[in-house]
């Protein structure tokens, strides 16, 4: 497939609050996409994570994902510019940084998005209404740093709003079958969480709810967020509590191998809170005689509390689970199996898996234990989830 050089044109809608002049500009009819030339990309997503005016001169950041398989390029080109009231970007490569920036003469709370193809027709059109205004008393959020090898920016939450985002998540409720099939002591709500300064918190606490005497939260992306291979990575800070016991990990989106364990599941953290310096990463899968098996590896030496980046880099031939950047699990794919694909020489790892955060009390991974008396509750912080391709 050749690469097309596609611009993108930014509108902006604008409000009047308070002394600061907002200017608002909609074209009524929107342009409808001719058709495609045969030389014209396929299927491209786009989409835009976050916008947010980055200090008082008006600078805008508008962070993206996109699908589409090599970067198309918008340079200094008749039809291949990027402008927002006038001010123009060039040499902007799509997919490859994951975010651009542009000097706006106001403050925009909606942008709309387009990309045009060679012949000047809409090929893409989008609107983003969540634009954040600057405020000095919020910080701005750090540049994203790319894994080395990584280019695409395929998916992420910052949790930049002021709720858990139902687009990308959804809740597990209650206590599952048999504790989640670990004998765990919580009941699952959708209320023991909260966002707040970028920041999602899951917040185990004891109380009684349908005969159990502890809650917490569990979240997944499910049908939501899937895929298979890429590098994905959390900055989090866990609680250092006896009972607890936090956990980021992956499952398959579908048994296509079976029921648990046969299409496998990556642990990318888990840990004992009574162990405030441990954590470990594992991968789950099933002998060929259909027996449960894993590969594991606890990590020492770590503050726990502290926000650290637990990593996992999925390939088809090895998994890598990494803490701060640093590998400390490699698991290479003569290592795992599966009793329903035995002449598979990359299942169960090579479907599409989700994400799971949750922050478990009790249960079989650290002996049942269960918080002291007077416990009243503990935190699992999560700065951000983010998957690259």
């Amino acid at each position: 497939m050749n690469k097309k050089i596609i611009p993108l044109v930014l509108l902006s809608s604008f409000l009047l609050t308070g002394c600061e002049f907002i200017y608002s500009f909609f074209p009524e009819e929107e342009f409808v996409p001719a058709d495609k030339d045969d030389d014209e990309p396929e299927a491209v997503e786009f989409a835009i994570t976050s916008a947010y005016f980055t200090d008082e001169e008006r600078h805008l950041r508008v962070n993206y994902t996109c699908n589409y398989d090599s970067p198309f390029v918008v340079t200094n080109h008749e039809f291949s510019k990027l402008n927002i009231t006038g001010v123009t970007a060039s040499e902007l490569d799509v997919t490859h940084e994951g975010y651009f920036t542009l000097l706006s003469p106001f403050y925009q709370t909606t942008l709309k998005f387009e990309f045009y193809d060679s012949n000047n027709y809409v090929y893409i059109s989008l609107r983003y209404q969540n634009v954040q205004l600057y405020n000095p008393d919020t910080p701005v959020p750090p540049s994203i740093d790319y894994p080395e090898g990584y280019s695409q920016l395929y998916w992420a939450d910052e949790f930049n709003g002021e709720s858990l985002n139902g687009n990308k998540w959804t809740y597990e409720i209650g206590n599952g079958s048999g504790g989640w099939g670990n004998n765990e002591s919580q009941y699952y709500t959708n209320s023991n969480d909260f966002v707040s300064n970028g920041v999602l918190t899951i917040r185990a606490k004891e109380e009684t709810i349908n005969g159990f005497n502890y809650t917490s939260t569990r979240i997944k992306t499910q049908n939501k967020v899937k895929f298979t291979y890429g590098y994905v990575e959390a900055r989090i800070s866990l609680p250092a509590v006896t009972g607890m016991w936090p956990a980021f990990w992956m499952m398959p989106n579908d048994s296509y191998y079976g029921g648990w364990p046969h299409s496998g599941e990556i642990d990318i953290m888990e840990a004992k809170g009574r162990f405030p310096s441990n954590s470990s990463s594992a991968l789950h899968f099933s002998t060929s005689n259909g027996d449960h098996t894993y590969l594991s590896n606890e990590k020492t030496g770590h503050n726990i509390t502290q926000f650290h980046k637990y990593a996992v880099e999925w390939k088809e031939d090895s998994i890598k689970y990494y803490i701060d950047d640093v590998c400390h699990l490699n698991i290479d794919k003569y290592q795992w199996t599966t009793k329903n694909a035995q002449g598979s020489a990359t299942a169960p790892f090579d479907k599409d898996f989700y994400l799971i955060l949750n922050l478990a009390v009790g249960g079989h991974f650290d002996g049942y234990s269960l918080p002291p008396a007077g416990f009243g509750y503990a935190d699992m912080q999560v700065d951000y989830v983010r998957v690259f391709k």
